[in-house]
C-alpha cells in the first residue's frame, strides 16, 4: 500500500463513504454518503478539539460524530473513545452504529476485534477501544478517555458533575463533542451554548439543513404544537418560566443581530463594517444634527460579577448605534461614557444612580457632561415634571415601569437592537414564583437594564426641530444700534 493510499484511508470521509454502510429507514444497508450538514461538522471536528452542536431532529449527527470518532479510533493507536448517552436505549443505539460500521467493512480492511461486549469494543493491535456508556453519576471516572461524544446533553440528569469529570478525563489534544437538541433554558447545555467564550466551537443546524420548506410544513402541521416545533426543529431554547418579553418579538429582534466584522449600511446606504473601538461596538457612526440617547447600567467592575453596560440609540429611528459591555471600574466607565456621549452629538445620558452609579455620575459632572437626564418627580401624577436629581433610580416601583415600556417599544417596532448579548438576555428574562422579573439562574440582565434606561430618555427627548415659534417673524428687521 503506497503513501497515497494510506493517506486516503486516514481521511474519515473517504474511508466511511467507501468502506462502511448504515441502516436506512426501512432497515436495509446502504452506503454511508455524508449529507451536507455531516460534511460541515466533519470539517469542524478535524480542526477543533472541543465542539458543541445545536441540532434539529433527525439530521444524523449522532451517526456523523460516532462514525468520525470510530474512524479516529481504528486509525490511531492507544485511543479510548467514549460514546455517552443519557439513557440505556440511546447507548444501545450508539453501539449498534459501531457494530454496523464494523460488519459492513470489507474483511481486508476490517480491524481486528478482541472484545465485543454490550458496552465495549476493543482493537488489540492498536491498543484502542470504544466504550459505550450511560451518563451515570460517575461516568468517565477511572478511565483515561482520549475522545468523547456526549449526546443529548440537554436531557442529562446532574450534567454539571458529569461534564466536570469528563472534561478532566479528556486531554487537551483529545476531542469532546457535545450534540443535543434544545431542552428549555437554564440547564448546563443551554448555559454552555450561550457562554461568550468557553473554548467550544459552536455549530447550529436547523431543519433547513435537511428538509425542504414543503416537507417541514407537513411536519409542522402534524406536530400541531408551535412551541415543540420551535424547540425540536428551529433550535429555540424555550423559557421554563413565564417570559417577560414576547418571544415572537425576541425572535424578530434576533434577525437584527450584528457582530464585529459584519457588513451593514450607513444612513446614506453606503457599506459600513461593524467594528470595535475603545471597547465599544460601533454599529453606525454619528450623523451631525441627529439626536441620540445613551442608557448606562453600572456595576463595580469585578470579574465574575455584573457587567457595566451602555447602549446608544438614534432618537429618530430607534436603532441601536453603539454598545458597550465590560467589567470596568465605575470611574473609568464614566470617562468612557463622557467621551462616546460627546461623539454622538452630546447624547442624552441616562445613567443608573444606584450603588456604584453615584461614582460614574460624579465623573460625568466633573467632566461637565452637557446633557444629563433628570428623573421624574413622581410616576403616579399626571403630567409630573422632572426633578433636580440626575440619573435613573431603579427600585420596586420604577423597575416594572421601565421594563414594560421597553417591551412595548419593541412590540410597537419603535426600537431595533443589534447587540447579541441584549437579545440573549431577553430570552432568559422571566417572572419568578413571586412575580418578580429576573434573569434565570446563571444569566445577567445588565443589557436589558441599560436599554430600558435608554428608552426612558428616549421618551422625553423630542425628535423634531424646536420650531414651534419662528423668531424671525417677531424680531425687528433693523436695529438702531
Amino acid at each position: 500500500m503506497n503513501e497515497l493510499e494510506v493517506a486516503r484511508l486516514k481521511d474519515p470521509k473517504f474511508y466511511l463513504e467507501n468502506f462502511c454502510k448504515v441502516k436506512n429507514k426501512s432497515g436495509g444497508m446502504v452506503p454511508f454518503v455524508l449529507k451536507e450538514a455531516q460534511k460541515d461538522i466533519f470539517n469542524t471536528m478535524r480542526t477543533d478539539s472541543r465542539v458543541m452542536i445545536l441540532k434539529a431532529r433527525q439530521i444524523g449527527f449522532s451517526t456523523a460524530v460516532t462514525s468520525f470518532l470510530y474512524h479516529r479510533t481504528i486509525t490511531n493507536p492507544g485511543r479510548t473513545t467514549a460514546l455517552i448517552g443519557y439513557n440505556s436505549s440511546l447507548t444501545t443505539e450508539l453501539l449498534d452504529k459501531i457494530k454496523t460500521f464494523l460488519r459492513t467493512t470489507p474483511p481486508e480492511l476490517r480491524p481486528t476485534v478482541e472484545y465485543n461486549s454490550k458496552y465495549e469494543i476493543s482493537f488489540p493491535k492498536l491498543n484502542s477501544k470504544i466504550l459505550v456508556l450511560p451518563s451515570t453519576e460517575n461516568v468517565g471516572r477511572g478511565y483515561t478517555i482520549t475522545d468523547c461524544l456526549c449526546t443529548e446533553l440537554a436531557f442529562w440528569d446532574k450534567p454539571e458533575e458529569k461534564m466536570t469529570a469528563l472534561e478532566n478525563s479528556v486531554p487537551i489534544d483529545g476531542k469532546i463533542i457535545i450534540e443535543s437538541t434544545p431542552n428549555g433554558q437554564g440547564n448546563l447545555y443551554h448555559r454552555m451554548w450561550m457562554a461568550e467564550d468557553n473554548g467550544y466551537a459552536k455549530k447550529a443546524y436547523g431543519w433547513w439543513w435537511e428538509y425542504s420548506a414543503e416537507h417541514i410544513e407537513v411536519v409542522r402541521k402534524r406536530m400541531n404544537n408551535p412551541r415543540k416545533f420551535a424547540q425540536e426543529y428551529e433550535l429555540e431554547f424555550l423559557a421554563s418560566g413565564r417570559s417577560v418579553f414576547d418571544q415572537n418579538v425576541v425572535k424578530e429582534q434576533r434577525t437584527h443581530i450584528l457582530n464585529v466584522g459584519d457588513k451593514t449600511t450607513d444612513y446614506e446606504g453606503n457599506e459600513f463594517i461593524v467594528r470595535e473601538e475603545d471597547d465599544w461596538i460601533i454599529f453606525k457612526e454619528p450623523i451631525p444634527g441627529k439626536l441620540y440617547v445613551c442608557g448606562a447600567d453600572i456595576s463595580e467592575g469585578v470579574e465574575g460579577g455584573d457587567y457595566s453596560v451602555a447602549t446608544i440609540i438614534d432618537r429618530m429611528s430607534g436603532e441601536e448605534v453603539a454598545a458597550f459591555r465590560k467589567y470596568i471600574p465605575p470611574d473609568i466607565f464614566g470617562t468612557k461614557l463622557d467621551k462616546m456621549g460627546r461623539r454622538y452629538n452630546n447624547a442624552l445620558m441616562v445613567p443608573e444612580i444606584n450603588n456604584h452609579g453615584l461614582t460614574t455620575v460624579t465623573i460625568l459632572k466633573q467632566r461637565l457632561y452637557p446633557s444629563l437626564y433628570f428623573r421624574p418627580t413622581k410616576f403616579e401624577t399626571l403630567g409630573a415634571g422632572s426633578s433636580d436629581k440626575i440619573g435613573w433610580l431603579t427600585n420596586k416601583k420604577t423597575k416594572p415601569i421601565m421594563i414594560d415600556d421597553l417591551a412595548q417599544g419593541m412590540r410597537d417596532k419603535e426600537l431595533t437592537f443589534h447587540n447579541k448579548y441584549f437579545i440573549d438576555e431577553l430570552s432568559v428574562f422571566v417572572y419568578d414564583d413571586n412575580g418578580n422579573m429576573t434573569p434565570q439562574e446563571g444569566f445577567h440582565d445588565d443589557c436589558i437594564m441599560a436599554a430600558a434606561m435608554c428608552f426612558q430618555g428616549f421618551k422625553i427627548l423630542y425628535d423634531k426641530p424646536l420650531d414651534q415659534i419662528n423668531l424671525d417673524e417677531h424680531l425687528p428687521s433693523s436695529f438702531a444700534y
